[in-house]
């Protein structure tokens, strides 16, 4: 029979596979003494969970969540959903540009911000969702989106150069680094495309700059 919870790691995460076949009471009986059992050797370290193996509704990933705080010492940055490998690699980047190699003092926001809804902070803010046309997040931090930015997002409000502003996907027109914008436009025959894909934008000696989240650029980061 399948064990009840698995824990694999992955830098800078845990993979959570939960067994799909036994009631959610037993299963957090067994996910609350894997993380007691665990705690010495995972320390207070701040992480990205993925869960696997088992649909959870909200309650119960909430349950889950929270079951750190209550038997462990771990930090959860932020729940990874979606594209596992894609989402990997973002959170190397956002820790690579931390300079401390982790995000600290970072809120987490779980859902969709649309048109109207606008988040600001005095550290760093991962969002766990897309930044629709008229919403904005604005951090003194830096700001990592987990889906795809339309609406505004700045980073850096209050001069901090190492802020950074990153995202799964870039639809708006300008993303703002420490009061710079960034255009996210390129020339190409003659014509303005819009910039797609994962892209991190921080301020470098020459300016403003945007990069594309890749492997190869991390392992060229100056950091």
């Amino acid at each position: 029979m399948q064990d009840p919870v698995t824990i694999k790691s992955f830098p800078n995460g845990l993979k959570l596979i939960l067994n799909n076949e036994i009631p959610f009471e037993q299963l957090y009986v067994a996910f609350a003494q894997k993380l007691i059992e665990s705690d010495r050797f995972l320390g207070d370290a701040k992480l990205v969970i993925t869960f696997d193996g088992r649909k959870l509704s909200d309650l119960e990933e909430r349950a889950l969540i929270e079951a750190f705080g209550q038997y462990s010492h771990v930090t959860v940055l932020c729940v990874m959903e979606r594209d596992e490998k894609k989402n990997e690699v973002f959170i190397q980047a956002a820790n690579a540009f931390s300079p401390s190699g982790e995000v600290e003092n970072t809120s987490v926001y779980k859902g969709t911000l649309h048109a109207g809804q606008n988040l600001e902070t005095e550290g760093s803010i991962v969002v766990l969702g897309d930044v629709n046309p008229g919403a904005s997040v604005s951090a003194a931090g830096s700001v990592v989106i987990l889906g795809t930015v339309y609406g505004d997002i700045a980073a850096g409000i209050k001069g901090d150069e190492g802020a950074f502003a990153a995202a799964l996907d870039i639809k708006a027109d300008t993303v703002t680094v420490c009061g710079q914008k960034c255009t996210m436009f390129s020339k190409n025959a003659g014509f303005l495309r819009k910039i797609a894909g994962a892209k991190i934008i921080y301020i470098g000696a020459d300016g403003v700059i945007c990069e594309d989240i890749t492997k190869e650029f991390l392992a060229n980061i100056p950091f």
